[in-house]
């Protein structure tokens, strides 16, 4: 099932970099990524994928120092055709 998030982090690439491994590690396939800085933030939109459940990676993201704030912007169904 594909989820759009929206992530606050602290402007640091390490940051970035940290908080694209635990989407990777919790079983989410990262299909979009779009990063703007602004000041001291970047803002983060991205689109994944994945048969887990979304919570399993909000809770995860949350927990993280560097991010600042994880919305759930939606969600996209997948239809069999």
């Amino acid at each position: 099932m594909k989820h759009q998030l929206k992530v606050e982090v602290k402007n640091q690439s390490v940051a970035v970099e940290r908080f694209l491994r635990v989407v990777r590690h919790r079983g989410f396939s990262l299909l979009q990524l779009q990063l703007e800085a602004v000041d001291d933030k970047y803002f983060v939109n991205m689109t994944v994928d994945s048969d887990r459940p979304i919570h399993l990676l909000t809770l995860q993201l949350a927990k993280l120092i560097d991010v600042h704030q994880v919305e759930l912007a939606e969600q996209a169904h997948q239809q069999a055709i």
